[in-house]
């Protein structure tokens, strides 16, 4: 029996309802609850979400008047509600949101009209939300819980759950299941030790894990890449960001864990310092952009897919299609979990993998007191009678299992299935980083200090210098969240009228002659439209006397009622308007070849086709070149030449013909 639906409820409601005290809805049981009653007298509660229409059963694509929900999982959610109704009488009904998340459910809290009761927040939005107390905190009704509420955030218990008790971690451990068993170096007795076995054995340590990359490093030294031979395969190619974590998580640490911030925890330290030695003896490369620790997003991805790595994180939902990839060259790819630090016992508690919070639910403020119990049980009553559901769909069928791994493997696929569905039980949501939203913070200061960036000092160093950068965030949203005011923290948005637009300007240009908010519209969540001729402007960054192509040079910035400061990144090309000498167009020496019917629309000429194409004062152009491609016949097999050309910003032009292969 469950004890939440034993606790006398009164609800103020128009009139008494009665819950019954066990799942099977007895009528009659030795405890009156609030509930039960006539559909008249049923309590409506609303789950709202950005995605809606997915999740209400009965939403029709407006076009096909198909359900948007497969059969199957419309039966489930349907079947879901109606325990809901019958065990609670309690109607669902499902809200869309209309707009962003973060600024609807800001605007009809401060208006003091809920959009919805129960409401559903996408991943990373948690941060924005809780910096604008708008949820209510549960702490006061923890014991209508049917299972342990979520860790505690900020010191309460903002969300009914958090994403992730059902799925794999972020951006687990992939491997090449093909590029392992070609290492000699890793075979015992002519047999191929995998990371399943070492694992199973108990070894598959930290250690254990650098001397596996070690001898994969060895033997692909001078390896060619399968898809772009310029390339070599490397041992382990990933965002480090996502090997930290991982790493954190296997020694016990966190950022902002179940205990709250740990950035200076020994396991955390241990944590940077391994990733730190597999860095400098390059046994994990990651692509930075130059002069900082900031990687280009999924920079690890492509790599992976084509073939250029032998093991990498990627997240778990981008394992189709690196699986789909490697099946195109006869491969396949295998999952372990992060291995562990070499002093640390497999079987120890604090030996997990990470599990970040991703969507979450919660209640907003402003919803009837006394409705936020009912709230309470009937959304974890749908949410378990779904999940079960669901599992019982999915038994005994690889939809258990969330990643796209070979399963079927001959000789580890059966230990693959195993040590993932363990490592789905053992581990729980652990790292709300990115729900405080100081999860890139930590990351910029590790990142630094593994890289040295900017002459940073080690990590444990850097930590003590900078935490203020975490710690003064967190203890702002803190002091907030000790008081019922809402508060708006969305800056206002700039919108471009011409898309992609940089100002061209000639050298010797005065800055205040240029009407820099032209090209841009500003509006605000809770303002409306402002005026974006009220923009203050930066140009400190670009020197208007020296030619040169200044990224984000000239900064526009307004601020809403609420002193919120919106931003935006004016590009701007300064050119020697005088300039007569023609660019410089290079071609490159071997292009690459065009597929028969390919698109041509879809060809970057300039990335593809051309090594160099600068103006006389090495400004890039390669944005300004173009194909004549009147001669080209991509439906017909065979070498075509291609005129490019490039046009420089006082009009000089280059041109320089190509010989384009379609095969």
């Amino acid at each position: 029996m469950n004890k939440n639906f034993k606790k006398a409820l009164t609800l103020g409601l128009a009139c008494t309802m009665i819950l019954t005290g066990c799942a099977g809805g007895q009528e009659g049981s030795e405890t009156e609850t609030a509930g039960k009653g006539s559909e008249s007298d049923s309590v409506v509660i609303r789950f709202g979400s950005h995605a809606g229409n997915s999740m209400n059963p009965d939403y029709k694509d407006p076009v096909t008047g198909e359900y948007a929900m497969s059969e199957e999982y419309r039966e489930i959610t349907l079947a879901a509600m109606k325990k809901v109704e019958d065990e609670l009488n309690v109607k669902i009904e499902w809200v869309q949101f209309p707009g962003e998340t973060t600024e609807v459910l800001l605007q009809s809290v401060m208006a003091g009209d809920p959009v919805a009761d129960v409401v559903n927040l996408y991943a990373n939005s948690q941060g924005t939300i809780l910096g604008q107390n708008i949820l209510q905190p549960l702490d006061d009704y923890l014991e209508y819980f049917n299972e342990e509420a979520p860790a505690a955030l900020y010191g309460k218990h903002y969300f009914l759950s958090v994403a992730g008790d059902y799925t794999h971690p972020l951006s687990p451990l992939f491997y090449n299941i093909d590029y392992i068993e070609q290492v000699d170096a890793l075979k015992e007795n002519g047999k191929t030790v995998y990371p399943t076995d070492l694992y199973k054995a108990g070894k598959w340590t930290w250690s254990t894990f650098e001397d596996y990359l070690a001898k994969i490093e060895a033997h692909y030294a001078n390896s060619q890449a399968p898809e772009r031979p310029e390339k070599r395969i490397d041992a382990y190619r990933t965002d480090y960001t996502e090997t930290l974590i991982q790493a954190m998580h296997s020694a016990g640490g966190s950022i902002y864990g179940d205990e709250g911030l740990a950035i200076e925890s020994q396991e955390t330290k241990d944590a940077v310092a391994f990733v730190q030695r597999l860095v400098d003896k390059k046994l994990l490369v990651c692509e930075l952009k130059e002069g900082t620790s900031n990687r280009p997003y999924n920079a690890q991805g492509a790599p992976f897919n084509q073939g250029e790595s032998v093991f990498t994180n990627i997240e778990d939902w981008r394992s189709g299609e690196a699986a789909t990839k490697a099946a195109e060259r006869g491969q396949s790819i295998g999952f372990i979990p992060f291995p562990r630090p070499d002093h640390m016992e497999f079987d120890d508690p604090n030996y997990r993998q990470v599990r970040t919070g991703g969507e979450s639910w919660g209640i907003l403020r402003g919803v009837d007191e006394e409705k936020i119990p009912l709230a309470i049980q009937a959304y974890e009553m749908f949410m378990a009678e779904e999940t079960r559901l669901k599992k019982e769909l999915e038994a005994g069928t690889s939809s258990e299992i969330k990643l796209t791994i070979d399963i079927y493997h001959p000789e580890i696929g059966a230990d693959m299935e195993a040590i993932y569905k363990e490592s789905i039980a053992r581990t729980k949501v652990n790292e709300f980083s990115n729900m405080t939203g100081v999860y890139w913070d930590f990351m910029q200061i590790a990142g630094d200090a593994i890289y040295g960036i900017g002459g940073s000092p080690s990590y444990d160093v850097a930590i003590e210098a900078k935490k203020a950068l975490i710690t003064d965030k967190i203890s702002t949203v803190e002091k907030l969240l000790n008081t019922t005011e809402a508060k708006d923290n969305i800056p206002p948005a700039f919108t471009e009228i011409e898309a992609g637009k940089s100002y061209t300007l000639p050298v010797g240009t005065d800055p205040s002659s240029i009407e820099w908010s032209a090209n841009y519209t500003v509006a605000d969540n809770l303002d409306g439209e402002l005026d974006a001729s009220q923009m203050t402007i930066d140009t400190s960054a670009v020197d208007f006397n020296t030619p040169g192509i200044y990224q984000g040079g000239v900064i526009g910035t307004l601020k809403d009622s609420n002193d919120n400061e919106g931003k935006v990144k004016i590009n701007v090309v300064i050119y020697d308007a005088n300039n007569t000498t023609a660019p410089t167009l290079t071609a490159k020496e071997a292009p690459r070849t065009i597929a028969l019917n390919e698109d041509t629309a879809t060809i970057n000429w300039a990335n593809d086709f051309v090594e160099t194409a600068v103006d006389k004062d090495g400004l890039d152009l390669k944005a300004n070149v173009v194909a004549d491609l009147s001669e080209l016949d991509t439906t017909t097999a065979g070498t075509y030449n291609v005129v490019i050309s490039v046009t420089d910003y006082a009009g000089n032009e280059a041109s320089q013909t190509v010989e384009v292969v379609v095969e």
